[in-house]
C-alpha cells in the first residue's frame, strides 16, 4: 500500500478544505482508513506538520479509525478548527 501517496492527498484536501472554509488552524483531525493501512495518529500529525505548518501544530489532536473502506483511500470524517 502507498500510505506516503494517501498521506499526500490527505494534507492536500486539508489544505483545501481549509481555504474554502475559512479555517486558519486545525485543531481536531478524525479520518478513516483502510484496515490495512500503516497511518496512525503519530505518523500523520508528523507528515501534516511537515507539510501543512501553518495550519497544524503538535497540539492538534488527531484520530486515525479503521473501516472497510477501498485500499489507498482516507475519508475526513471532521476537522475542526480556528477561523
Amino acid at each position: 500500500m502507498h500510505d506516503s501517496l494517501l498521506m499526500q492527498n490527505i494534507s492536500s484536501s486539508l489544505n483545501n478544505i481549509c481555504k474554502s472554509n475559512g479555517i486558519r488552524r486545525i485543531t481536531n483531525i478524525e479520518l478513516s482508513v483502510n484496515r490495512n493501512s500503516h497511518i496512525n495518529e503519530k505518523n500523520l500529525l508528523e507528515h501534516l506538520i511537515d507539510l501543512n505548518s501553518e495550519l497544524v501544530d503538535k497540539d492538534t489532536k488527531t484520530k486515525v479509525i479503521f473501516e472497510d473502506i477501498p485500499d489507498e483511500m482516507a475519508e475526513i470524517k471532521r476537522i475542526e478548527g480556528e477561523k
